[in-house]
């Protein structure tokens, strides 16, 4: 919906699986061409959305710069030792573009550690966006199925760890052992990752100028999209380029709380009674 605006410059697909050839592109001028090529490729393969939801591939897809990144190292955040990967794909997508937009970046792995992304990039500015955590501890304990239930190709181009996962066996079927036999110690262990994010937004948001971030809820969004983001761009002191249809171009996923989380909505609820108490979110989802 950001990119829709004109404002920005956002990551997408064609940067990160392209990214060894985008200098090489631009300064050929076949930069369209690959970029044909490569949505051309996903339809070839039958891949009209991302496999774990509806949204619609193209070479244009926003995408997450964290799989960029995990091609260096194991983490899908920012971090000292994959930071200049980091700023060189800014750079990279700045200079192509030829202008002073600012870039748009998405990457929820970095959720709990934008106190450091404020420290590397002082301009930086966050919209921070939440949702009810049974509902995404659900789809997310969806998406983790769903792509190791049998090989997701799109994810495959993006991410290398995620292709060699499935090249070793030893690792493969434990996950899908675990997943699907064991989704209440799935829902565990991915309560505790949340939790941790969630404390850690808790404890540090005040530390951000109070102009240097939006804070709304996932649910609100899809209530008032026009209004929500016509807030999100006056705080980030922005005007659009070309006036858009919030509305039309909102699409809320309907995700029910799975069996296993609705088992666990208790021991969840209680791990994060501060965060579901801000957000004013109940136990029953």
């Amino acid at each position: 919906m950001l990119t829709a605006t004109g404002c920005f410059n956002p990551v997408t697909a064609y940067h990160l699986i392209n990214y060894d050839e985008l200098l090489s592109n631009f300064h050929e001028q076949t930069e369209q061409q690959a970029k044909k090529q490569l949505t051309e490729s996903f339809l070839k393969n039958g891949l009209f959305d991302r496999g774990i939801d509806q949204l619609k591939i193209t070479a244009d897809f926003a995408e997450e710069y964290g799989f960029l990144l995990g091609t260096q190292t194991l983490q899908m955040r920012i971090t000292k030792k994959n930071l200049a990967r980091f700023t060189q794909l800014c750079k990279k997508i700045q200079f192509i573009e030829g202008n002073n937009k600012p870039i748009l970046l998405k990457n929820p792995y970095d959720f709990p550690n934008f106190l450091y992304l404020k420290e590397v990039f002082p301009n930086a500015r966050f919209v921070f966006i939440h949702r009810h955590p049974l509902k995404t501890l659900s789809s997310t304990l969806n998406a983790v199925r769903t792509i190791v239930k049998e090989k997701n190709p799109y994810t495959t181009r993006l991410s290398r760890i995620y292709d060699k996962c499935y090249s070793n066996p030893l690792l493969l079927q434990p996950l899908r052992f675990i997943v699907h036999s064991l989704a209440e110690c799935t829902v565990v262990i991915l309560t505790r990752i949340t939790k941790k994010a969630a404390e850690y937004y808790l404890k540090n948001i005040e530390k951000l100028a109070k102009d240097d971030y939006i804070s709304i809820t996932y649910e609100e969004f899809c209530s008032h999209p026009q209004e929500t983001l016509d807030v999100i761009m006056e705080t980030l002191s922005l005007t659009m380029t070309q006036k858009i249809d919030a509305a039309s171009l909102m699409n809320p996923r309907k995700v029910d709380v799975d069996s296993s989380v609705q088992k666990l909505r208790i021991y969840i609820y209680k791990s994060m009674k501060a965060y579901f108490d801000l957000f004013q979110y109940t136990m029953e989802g």
